[in-house]
């Protein structure tokens, strides 16, 4: 990919100020949001490189509307077609380099680092230097599970409530029919209007019928599974008392999550934040974190609001900028992906 050398030199220009900022911090809160996993292979939700689950485009839904925790209850194996689909993707990606990098640099620096994420794949964990002890996923993690019908709230524990790692054999047992559809094959699609012949549009999963799209409630093939759920005889997850679970993630809409790690976590995250005296030269490193759900971000620029000295660097392919009263104190990169940016950093720390 050819990239314009007026923005190159504009990259090369920041990457010298994110230098100089990471040379002389006290500590490093790393802030990381979907646009830090596109280079271990991981889509986005929104924006340049959106792209879950392919049979969103057959249900014409949107990635938030199959977010909802209710498909756990009102249909189960389209709820664990989806969330399935999520855990094995995040599983079999691995943590690009640039994790290690922002864990290397931290680690440099007097009191530390931090990382407070919004992504639920559970790659942070698997960062050495940072591990379960220097994290917090205030979405919580697919790597969590807990009961659907779970007498949590939001924002407060339950005792009764119970949160467990999740099994990956007990998830690969999910057995999902392969969506492989062809452009111009024709299906059987259940849909508002009732049961019809549906064609395969050219994206391979979108529908017509009689030339018009549908939005598809179940999709299969003649005498075939419907594509969109688990197999019928499928098994579930169940909890240890072999109830309905669910991942342990705030979903869309979610007021049944047990909340009970992400609120210890983000107590970790609280008493880090407060070793360290106001005067410290903390540097906030913030990547691919964007506008429509801004959680990462208001975290960044609250800390730069509590700390005076704090300088923050934010990494975005295309939501870089900052707001008017803190770039005095912040560097943007943004035209770029997250690891390019990270390596040209660390180069410039490096001298090489």
């Amino acid at each position: 990919m050819s990239v314009d050398p007026e923005l190159v030199s504009k990259i090369q220009a920041a990457s010298a100020k994110a230098s100089a900022a990471l040379g002389t911090a006290d500590a490093l809160l790393i802030c990381t949001g979907a646009g830090m996993g596109v280079d271990s292979g991981l889509g986005t939700f929104r924006g340049r490189y959106a792209g879950v689950w392919p049979q969103l485009k057959a249900m014409r839904m949107d990635f938030s509307e199959m977010s909802q925790p209710v498909f756990f209850d009102c249909d189960p194996r389209l709820a664990w077609a989806f969330w399935k689909f999520r855990h094995d993707a995040y599983t079999l990606g691995k943590p690009h380099d640039g994790y290690r990098l922002l864990s290397q640099w931290g680690q440099m620096m007097r009191y530390g680092c931090f990382s407070v994420t919004s992504n639920i794949d559970g790659h942070w964990e698997r960062t050495e230097g940072i591990g379960e002890k220097k994290l917090y996923e205030c979405h919580g993690a697919l790597t969590r599970m807990q009961c659907v019908d779970d007498h949590g709230s939001i924002w407060a524990t339950d005792p009764e409530g119970k949160i467990w790692r999740t099994d990956p054999e007990e998830i690969a047992k999910i057995a999902v029919p392969e969506w492989d559809l062809s452009p111009g094959e024709q299906v059987i699609v259940r849909y508002s209007g009732g049961e019809a012949e549906a064609v395969v549009q050219e994206d391979g999963c979108s529908l017509e019928v009689n030339g018009r799209p549908v939005a598809a409630e179940a999709v299969r093939r003649k005498d075939g599974p419907d594509l969109l759920r688990t197999f019928p005889a499928s098994p579930l997850p169940l909890s240890p008392e072999k109830k309905p679970a669910r991942p342990n993630v705030l979903m869309f809409g979610d007021r049944g999550v047990n909340c009970a790690v992400i609120c210890q976590q983000r107590r970790a995250f609280q008493d880090w934040l407060g070793q360290i005296p106001p005067s410290a030269n903390l540097v906030v490193v913030e990547v691919g974190a964007g506008k429509a759900v801004p959680t990462i971000r208001h975290h960044s620029e609250r800390v730069l609001e509590d700390y005076p000295n704090a300088k923050m660097i934010r990494i975005n392919w295309d939501d870089s900028d900052v707001p008017q009263s803190l770039k005095a104190r912040s560097v943007s990169i943004g035209g770029l992906g997250a690891l390019e940016v990270l390596t040209r950093i660390d180069r410039q720390l490096s001298g090489t």
